[in-house]
């Protein structure tokens, strides 16, 4: 189910995807809120509501998968709000910067996987 999170003017803030397909488990597969709402509680209140939902439905197990892609603070906020890693993996993807789809400056905190474009 995605829900749609709403300010008391009716403007999308954030959004919420609860996955139920597994028996017994409920994955929360999209969390996000708009980068202004940071840090002013509004993160654990949806965690709340999306845990409650979840529990809701009579599942044994909530689960979510963050990455180094997701907020800085996310890996923090989400054991904060009583979730604990499970396991640990390494994923990689094409580097947008090598295909051409990011200028080879962006992200430059990030190592370059890839062929660097010639100058």
């Amino acid at each position: 189910a995605v829900y749609a999170v709403l300010d008391p003017t009716g403007i999308e803030v954030g959004m919420l995807e609860l996955d139920s397909r597994e028996a017994g488990a409920c994955e929360i597969s999209y969390f996000g809120l708009i980068p202004e709402l940071a840090g002013q509680g509004h993160g654990r209140w949806l965690m709340a509501e999306a845990c409650a939902r979840a529990w809701a439905n009579g599942v044994e197990r909530i689960w979510l998968h963050t990455c180094t892609l997701d907020h800085p603070s996310a890996l923090g906020f989400y054991r904060a709000q009583g979730f604990v890693a499970v396991k640990r993996t390494i994923e990689t993807f094409p580097d947008p910067r090598a295909s051409g789809l990011l200028p080879p400056e962006t992200a430059p905190q990030i190592p370059y996987l890839g062929k660097r474009p010639q100058s």
